[in-house]
């Protein structure tokens, strides 16, 4: 397996990790400030919460995905859903505008006739963009689920935390390793 799909494979276990972990603390914990940050070395968490409270939800969030609990990979506020939701948005509006690329405006064109055209434009980009953050959510979860995330967590181990606290908020490292027979799986 070539090296940047490994890492690509180690950071989506560990992207399932973190979110599995951030579902089962928000369970427990609702109203819990909880961001995480995911890498093929591990994730980390940055939470209102204590070390002490995050450390063995982790253990077991790492367990339950072992055990096939795979919904638990996804979340729904993952960065993959503000990403996908900017990008289908931004889309909708070029495309409402009637944006073609290489097809700018040109300095001889009359003022007036373009800011109607745009004002005649606007609720159809409008409408586009309602259309588009309708769309966003099954697509992101779509993305999450097959792109970002991976709750085939075989072989994943955790090796160590490492906590510090800064402005009231907890700063948990957790790094992973894969064991050969997570490499093949």
């Amino acid at each position: 397996m070539m090296l940047i799909e490994q890492l690509l494979n180690r950071l989506r276990r560990n992207h399932a990790l973190e979110h599995a972990t951030i579902n089962l603390l928000s369970r427990r914990h609702p109203g819990a400030r909880l961001v995480g940050v995911s890498g093929p070395q591990g994730f980390t968490l940055y939470s209102s919460m204590s070390a002490e409270d995050i450390i063995p939800v982790t253990r077991e969030a790492l367990r339950a995905l072992k055990s096939g609990e795979a919904a638990l990979a996804v979340h729904e506020n993952c960065g993959t859903n503000l990403v996908i939701t900017a990008v289908l948005t931004t889309l909708a509006t070029l495309l409402g505008l009637g944006y073609t690329p290489g097809g700018g405006r040109t300095a001889t064109r009359d003022t007036g006739r373009a800011w109607w055209d745009f004002l005649e434009r606007l609720p159809q980009a409008i409408l586009l963009n309602a259309m588009a953050l309708v769309v966003a959510i099954p697509v992101a979860r779509w993305v999450q689920v097959n792109v970002t995330t991976s709750p085939n967590v075989t072989g994943l181990q955790i090796v160590s935390f490492f906590t510090d606290r800064r402005g009231g908020l907890s700063r948990i490292r957790v790094h992973t390793r894969l064991s050969r027979q997570g490499l093949r799986a």
